[in-house]
């Protein structure tokens, strides 16, 4: 399939806009919404290769989503309900049980920016293979996850979100201060 650019600015203003519009258990299941339809793809792409390598699938895909999700949750330093809500949506949705608030602050700890980005990774060497709403979908998902409990949008979160982004392909701002001048 072929990839379509996608803008960093254009997707947060769309879930900061969002965001200002709707309640928070509406805006959580906004976030389920954009992100499951990614995961269905890679899901079944995975899923095809453990069959083609006579491999158990065991959930990698979930787990790989998992991790951006408690990633994304504790890289402020703060544990906030609404994010933790909506990750809890995603999983219930998945059938697969979420974390406790425990686990999660045990697997953030035991977590490095060398597995998140190489979990990232993951998903965007696969772009091409999943249709590009999807892909943009998942990436605005994970947009308005980071807008989600406090509704401000911090350095940690953009430099994981700035990580779906392909270098000279899409738009991102190159660093944090440039994101913070063009960002309405």
């Amino acid at each position: 399939m072929a990839k379509q650019r996608i803008n960093m600015i254009t997707l947060m203003n769309t879930a900061w806009a969002r965001r200002q519009q709707c309640s928070a258990e509406q805006y959580e299941e906004y976030v389920k919404n954009l992100i499951t339809h990614s995961f269905v793809e890679y899901e079944r792409m995975y899923k095809s290769y453990c069959v083609d390598k006579g491999i158990k699938y065991e959930d990698q895909v979930f787990y790989v989503y998992q991790h951006i999700f408690v990633f994304l949750m504790k890289c402020d330093g703060e544990f906030l309900q609404g994010e933790y809500d909506a990750y809890c949506k995603y999983c219930n949705w998945a059938k697969i049980q979420p974390l406790t608030v425990d686990a999660v602050n045990r697997v953030y700890a035991n977590m490095s920016v060398e597995q998140i980005a190489a979990d990232i990774r993951l998903l965007t060497g696969l772009r091409e293979f999943i249709t590009p709403q999807n892909y943009e979908s998942m990436v605005q998902g994970f947009c308005y996850f980071s807008l989600l409990g406090d509704k401000s949008f911090d350095e940690n979160e953009y430099y994981i979100i700035k990580c779906f982004f392909e270098d000279g392909y899409d738009y991102v701002p190159a660093t944090w201060d440039r994101f913070k001048k063009e960002w309405t």
